[in-house]
């Protein structure tokens, strides 16, 4: 079992085994903000939504503790520990566990409505989609138009989209030629859904990508520049696709996205290049610093 799973496990056994799924989101989010540990490396990222902070990979993680018969759900509201999931010995670094004590001692008697008035009075950020009549304290940013890039590479779901929310995007063009990935939320039909429930507009144009063929035996420097010279010689038989980015970089703030962090060892920074001649518009890389 992920630590990160550990720690929620330690959440619910420190409130009394219950809790509504509201709770343990707002507990596991100020796990990750207010204490030293951060809840540990790769513990969950949040993103704006519907009753503040959320995580789809918390929310996908829970199926696991499931199966594993140590939670129980009600619908998808309330959580219970099970007899097995009350035993379940904790072998979590001491100064998460200190974290997570100080986080239910602090925070652990609140009601689900009490957490929000909390949370949204701390970080405003957080409420820029909410649900609530009156209760987003900022509005959400849009970005200039640019010919902006980004790679998911190392991060989760929530964290990609929250720092594409933060900088202003509010379309998601995916240029990746097979759209799957075994890192949750990017697959296509899961990020199109994601996306759609962020108000983000998902685009997909497997015509701009590379094949996976193409990419065997990329480990030098020659290699890449091979292939990226081979793909901008390409792009103007990618015409119909082309037309339909530009259209879309035009209308609302779009993002270039794929999987590599550096973009200079994707084909976006290449496509970009070929854009930002036609449209004059700047590049910009997001998420990422050389």
């Amino acid at each position: 079992m992920l630590h990160r799973q550990q720690a929620l496990l330690a959440i619910l056994q420190q409130v009394g085994g219950e809790a509504s799924t509201l709770q343990i989101m707002k507990w596991a989010f100020l796990l990750g903000q207010e204490t030293p540990s951060h809840g540990g490396k790769t513990f969950y990222q949040f993103i704006p939504y519907r009753y503040g902070p959320f995580s789809f990979t918390l929310n996908r993680e829970t199926d696991a503790l499931v199966r594993n018969g140590l939670v129980e759900k009600t619908g998808q509201s309330s959580w219970h520990l099970t007899s097995y999931g009350h035993g379940q010995q904790n072998n979590l670094p001491k100064s998460i566990i200190q974290d997570v004590t100080s986080i239910t001692q602090q925070y652990g008697q609140l009601s689900g409505a009490a957490l929000i008035d909390a949370v949204y009075a701390k970080y405003p950020w957080f409420t820029v989609n909410s649900d609530l009549p009156g209760r987003r304290n900022i509005e959400r940013p849009t970005a200039d138009l640019a010919i902006y890039t980004a790679g998911y590479e190392g991060k989760t779901v929530d964290e990609f989209l929250n720092l594409l929310m933060r900088s202003g995007i509010r379309r998601f063009i995916d240029v990746r030629r097979n759209p799957v990935s075994r890192r949750y939320g990017f697959h296509k039909s899961t990020l199109q859904k994601i996306c759609s429930s962020l108000d983000i507009d998902y685009q997909h144009f497997p015509g701009l990508g590379i094949s996976s063929a193409a990419r065997t035996d990329l480990h030098s420097t020659e290699s890449y520049t091979s292939l990226f010279e081979n793909y901008r010689e390409d792009l103007p038989n990618r015409g119909e696709d082309l037309e339909a980015v530009q259209l879309l970089l035009q209308s609302k703030p779009s993002v270039l996205v794929c999987m590599e962090a550096n973009p200079q060892y994707c084909h976006r920074n290449v496509l970009a290049y070929h854009l930002t001649g036609v449209l004059n518009l700047p590049i910009q890389h997001l998420g990422y610093e050389s």
